[in-house]
């Protein structure tokens, strides 16, 4: 596949470049300690946000994947398994300034069928990323700074090409979220890490972070519709510590746009998948 060098930077602020509090140093961890647990969503499901497919461009491309019966396109928010475990929360330990290899996997984003994969994306700081767009039609993207809420910039994304971005946040910025402008639907999440002390739950909700240096730290859990959880941790050489992070289904955090006044939540949606779909509810 053809590659366009496309180049973009997330510059919030020149003073990260002169911050000495955000080098992250290699050492040898002997005999480390470990934080382990949960990530689950309490009370009923959360209803998934649908998009009138009528409304949008390239209706029969965007309808091969998570539409319903009325050509709404869903957006299944929350993954979860039977026990209730909840999928893409990002847990991360804060203010480790030295530990093991930060050996971190690049981020490669997949632009198919008028849909980003994957929904959620860990990100350090200054990392290069990659978007490969396989659809035939060009995708023009917007770059958010979640906390804000401005649009940062706008990113073209050629059809059947692969396009190259760098991400730098200023200090204590965390969230991007990118949104085609054509396909209001089309989404992906980014979440920035400072250490490799981190881990992304997948669908039992489960986490496991080892090889800590004996330290006092704080531990956040974030999905990118519910607010943060944190808790503060004491851990010692070879220590084992259990935390457990409840996400409460009715405080789910929206947008204003797409609450249900605006018609973008449907009570009654459901799951594409079949031809009746499920109904929602746990």
């Amino acid at each position: 596949m053809k590659k366009t060098p496309f180049t973009f930077a997330l510059i919030f602020s020149i003073l990260y470049m002169a911050y000495p509090g955000w080098a992250y140093e290699e050492i040898e961890v002997a005999n480390g300690g470990t934080i382990q647990g949960k990530a689950v969503l309490t009370g009923k499901m959360p209803y998934p946000r649908i998009y009138h497919l009528i409304l949008f461009p390239n209706i029969d491309m965007c309808a091969e994947v998570d539409t319903d019966d009325e050509m709404n396109r869903v957006l299944d928010d929350f993954k979860i398994s039977p026990d209730g475990g909840l999928k893409d929360v990002v847990v991360t330990i804060e203010h480790v300034d030295a530990g093991k290899p930060f050996n971190k996997e690049p981020i490669n984003i997949l632009s198919e069928n008028c849909k980003f994969f994957p929904d959620v994306n860990v990100i350090r700081q200054g990392e290069t990323f990659k978007v490969d767009n396989v659809d035939a039609v060009m995708h023009n993207s917007q770059v958010y700074q979640k906390e804000r809420g401005k649009i940062l910039l706008n990113i073209p994304i050629p059809a059947e090409e692969v396009s190259e971005g760098k991400i730098t946040f200023k200090k204590n910025f965390k969230i991007m979220q990118m949104i085609c402008g054509m396909h209001e639907f089309m989404q992906t999440w980014g979440y920035r890490v400072q250490n490799p002390y981190y881990f992304q739950t997948e669908i039992d909700g489960n986490y496991k972070i080892d090889n800590i240096p004996p330290g006092e730290y704080k531990v956040t859990a974030w999905h990118y519709l519910m607010k943060r959880h944190s808790r503060k941790i004491k851990i010692a050489a070879g220590q084992t510590i259990n935390i457990d992070f409840e996400f409460n289904a009715n405080k789910v955090v929206r947008p204003f746009y797409e609450t249900i006044k605006s018609g973008r939540i449907k009570k009654d949606a459901v799951y594409p998948g079949t031809a009746k779909g499920r109904e929602l509810g746990r």
